[in-house]
């Protein structure tokens, strides 16, 4: 039986000043928060002393309620005052500590829990309290609270559920909650499809679609997520065919960026020989002596080479972005459009053309082989070498030839 509305402003009244004096006389008893050190400085920890010798002493600290510890070792000689608690103050401040840690548990004004947890909280938190702290100054404020958890759990376990403070039989109560959560669900869905995180509001809306007993709700989450779909592949195939355009400008930077740099090495060539005169004395009337008046043109000519390859090699690297960008976006259309045929089929929302293939989702073609590849520096550098090498031999054989080319003519 509850009590009558008249008899429950007196109740609470003197619980709440029962409980006041509890405090009130646990904080007289336990003056001494802990083992307090003071240090030289002015500096004073409260803590539990855990450890000391002749010349340091450890003191266990904690900070931000306990969400913070620290074992902090001191030198003695920084030390000015130390304040130790009796075994009887120790066991009064232990007490205190773990009161503390149960102001957690306390029941919702607005909902029930689950049968589990009443049980687990009445025995493994308040009743372990009352064995580990038996005749403590809270045991009545304990006891208390105990009959305020047991009460509720008995009308749980017949049937009954707390909805926003009113307690109503438990499936009209878990309708209700139901009802609650699938509107919020739509309220977040609508607005994260307004900020473009249709992915988000298509797990949310899917959720919305289990809640059988609300078929209003259901009907709404349908609509919402076929448009939810469709704006998602639809903004997708439109990153899809912006970076598919930004990969064919890309390349055909790379393609310009390669004919600068065949056009740098062919003007290169005519001068390879005055590499060889530089930085030494060529011998009187060889070649190299009389490209040696060019050098700074070879210079620059080289100069013009490396600035090449380097715009090319940079140009490379947005390419191979913009081909890695457009391959993420085509592999989440793929992802998406799969998860728009599970669902129409699923839950029979016939979602129009948003599964339908209306995006490119072909595969990137590897590029062709660069021109870079044929003409690569390693290459024309290898070519350069042996032409150098051996010029005296090609000179040689050309003039051989040219005799029996004339002898043959005169024949």
């Amino acid at each position: 039986m509850f009590p009558s509305k008249s008899t429950v402003p007196i109740r609470v009244g003197l619980r709440a000043h029962r409980c006041w004096l509890v405090l009130v006389f646990a904080l007289a008893t336990v003056s001494a928060r802990a083992d307090t050190v003071t240090l030289k400085d002015g500096t004073v920890l409260d803590g539990d002393i855990r450890a000391e010798d002749d010349a340091t002493l450890s003191i266990y600290l904690e900070f931000a309620g306990g969400t913070i510890t620290e074992t902090r070792q001191i030198n003695k000689t920084d030390i000015a005052k130390v304040v130790r608690l009796t075994p009887d103050q120790r066991v009064a401040w232990q007490a205190k500590r773990d009161y503390e840690a149960l102001e957690k548990y306390r029941l919702n004004p607005n909902s029930s829990y689950r049968l589990n947890d009443y049980d687990e909280t009445i025995r493994n938190v308040f009743r372990k309290f009352l064995a580990q702290h038996p005749g403590s100054v809270y045991e009545s404020n304990i006891t208390e609270r105990i009959t305020e958890w047991v009460t509720e759990r008995n009308l749980v376990a017949a049937g009954k559920m707390k909805f926003h403070g009113q307690w109503l039989p438990a499936a009209e109560g878990a309708r209700l909650a139901e009802r609650e959560r699938g509107q919020q669900l739509l309220q977040q869905s609508r607005w994260l499809i307004s900020q473009g995180r249709h992915e988000t509001a298509i797990q949310q809306l899917q959720k919305v679609l289990s809640l059988s007993s609300q078929p209003d709700l259901v009907l709404q989450a349908r609509t919402l997520l076929a448009s939810a779909f469709q704006q998602a592949i639809t903004s997708l195939d439109r990153q899809r065919q912006q970076l598919e355009a930004d990969v064919s400008s890309a390349q055909r930077r790379v393609d310009r960026a390669q004919q600068a740099v065949n056009a740098a090495e062919a003007s290169l060539r005519p001068a390879a020989g005055i590499g060889q005169s530089l930085g030494r004395p060529a011998p009187v009337g060889s070649p190299h002596q009389v490209l040696g008046a060019n050098a700074q043109s070879f210079v620059q000519d080289e100069a013009s080479v490396n600035n090449a390859r380097n715009d090319l090699a940079n140009e490379e690297g947005y390419l191979d972005q913009a081909k890695n960008q457009l391959d993420g976006v085509v592999q989440k259309l793929v992802a998406i459009q799969s998860q728009a045929s599970t669902v129409e089929t699923r839950w029979g929302i016939a979602l129009g053309n948003a599964n339908s293939g209306t995006a490119n989702t072909r595969p990137i073609a590897a590029s062709p082989t660069s021109p870079s590849a044929a003409n690569s520096p390693d290459v024309l550098v290898g070519l350069i070498a042996w032409v150098r090498n051996n010029w005296v031999f090609m000179v040689a054989g050309g003039l051989v030839l040219l005799f029996l080319l004339s002898r043959f003519v005169k024949g």
